[in-house]
């Protein structure tokens, strides 16, 4: 019996149980939400045994689409019975993760990062998506993805501080729920870190790289899957510090010894993470043990160079360097947003991904969210939101009258004509360290 060749403009999702799988198929959806399982994106090729167990670990059958993978085997009464899905425009995960049917929270032609660093797309062409509402409307969502996300790797690291391993499902939804903040507004999310960073700690430098991560992919207009898999590379990154203990590094002779112990947490990071099984964690690993290698090869463990080292590497290697340039640590002053991104620019090519640098430069903009600022009136205010149109005029919450005596605070937007206006003329002289004004936040 011939059957009609099938329309190319159909798709044609097959139901098969996960003990039929073979090398070669394309699985196009599973029989849960892509946020509950372990696979990187929504729809991949099975290109070995390794990932069949691992779906038949977390699943009971899957969906393939057999016009981009191989056919599975069947009935006629199967063929007949088969699936034809109409194509129609797909759902994000942002929007299933919202639970919305609101079209404005879809974004429309996201990019990979592959893409753009094979320069296959010009970034200054990349136009980053609409915030949909302001960092004050976003404001209470996003401490409570923010809450939430801290507890959640606050606990992950004291397991793994004691040897047990990581959920890296429950981690993939408290980065979600980040990636949900962030694509509303990024401001808020941006602030809360800002303003938690006074105190470092491994968890909280996690947080911030994840977030920060997440945000420079927002800005590249990368795909939902990439930002939540950007997130999860920030939040494990370092992960491997957590076995390093005090007497170890007290054992170690030699400044060099040191300086050996210290590193391995590389190595140690990226097997903690392989332990978790999983495309995601493969990745993840990948991130954990190459985040100090340099495009020159002139970093560790291995001194890889150039194309040896992953896209999502170069990302985390960026923001992890500047997330440690201006955190404040004990007995090391922390640099302010143009120092920081001195350091940085002045490695652009040799240890950091020249695209991706000034992508994130410009992702944080002149006037970064978070940091306090002078006014030429002699006002101190903080940086709360962006003016997407105009960068160098952003929101900004007063802190003090002009002789640097503490007011009540008031949000300015200085993109407003009655501040941008010739004859009222009203601008930021530059950033500035609020202690020094004994202004605390």
């Amino acid at each position: 019996m011939a059957l009609q060749e099938e329309d190319s403009t159909i798709i044609i999702e097959i139901k098969v149980p996960v003990s039929k799988l073979k090398v070669g198929m394309f699985v196009c959806r599973l029989d849960k939400e892509w946020v509950e399982s372990s696979f990187m994106f929504q729809g991949f090729l099975i290109n070995s045994e390794a990932v069949i167990k691992k779906l038949q670990e977390e699943c009971e059958y899957v969906y393939i689409d057999e016009k981009r993978g191989i056919a599975a085997e069947k009935s006629l009464a199967e063929i007949a019975a088969q699936k034809k899905v109409e194509p129609k425009a797909k759902k994000s995960f942002f929007e299933k993760l919202l639970g919305s049917k609101d079209n404005s929270l879809s974004r429309k032609n996201t990019l990979q990062l592959s893409d753009i660093l094979d320069q296959n797309i010009s970034v200054e062409e990349i136009k980053p998506p609409a915030k949909l509402v302001s960092f004050d409307e976003e404001m209470e969502s996003a401490k409570a993805a923010h809450n939430t996300a801290s507890a959640l790797i606050k606990d992950f690291m004291s397991n793994v501080k004691r040897g047990g391993p990581v959920d890296i499902i429950m981690a993939k939804h408290a980065v979600s729920d980040c990636m949900t903040s962030i694509l509303r507004s990024p401001d808020a999310m941006m602030l809360l870190i800002r303003m938690k960073s006074k105190n470092y700690s491994l968890w909280q430098h996690s947080m911030n790289v994840s977030v920060m991560a997440i945000n420079l992919g927002r800005y590249l207009n990368l795909h939902d899957d990439e930002l939540v898999l950007l997130g999860l590379c920030g939040m494990f990154h370092d992960i491997g510090k957590l076995r390093i203990s005090s007497t170890l590094l007290e054992s170690a002779k030699t400044p060099k010894e040191l300086t050996g112990i210290l590193n391995s947490h590389t190595r140690v990071g990226s097997e903690i993470v392989l332990d978790c099984m999983g495309q995601l964690a493969e990745v993840a690993a990948q991130v954990a043990y190459c985040h100090h290698e340099h495009l020159d090869g002139s970093g560790f463990p291995r001194g890889l160079k150039g194309g040896q080292i992953s896209d999502y590497t170069r990302m985390i290697s960026i923001v992890n360097i500047y997330d440690n340039l201006t955190a404040a640590k004990p007995g090391t002053k922390a640099l302010n947003h143009y120092e920081a991104m001195t350091v940085l620019l002045d490695k652009a090519g040799q240890h950091f991904d020249e695209i991706l640098l000034s992508s994130f430069n410009r992702c944080l903009g002149t006037y970064p969210v978070g940091y306090v600022v002078e006014m030429n009136t002699g006002e101190l205010a903080m940086i709360v939101e962006e003016n997407d149109t105009q960068r160098l005029r952003p929101k900004i919450l007063l802190l003090t009258d002009p002789e640097k005596v503490p007011i009540p605070k008031r949000v300015v937007n200085l993109a407003d004509l009655e501040f941008a206006g010739a004859a009222n003329s009203y601008f930021i002289k530059g950033i500035v360290d609020p202690e020094a004004y004994g202004v605390t936040l």
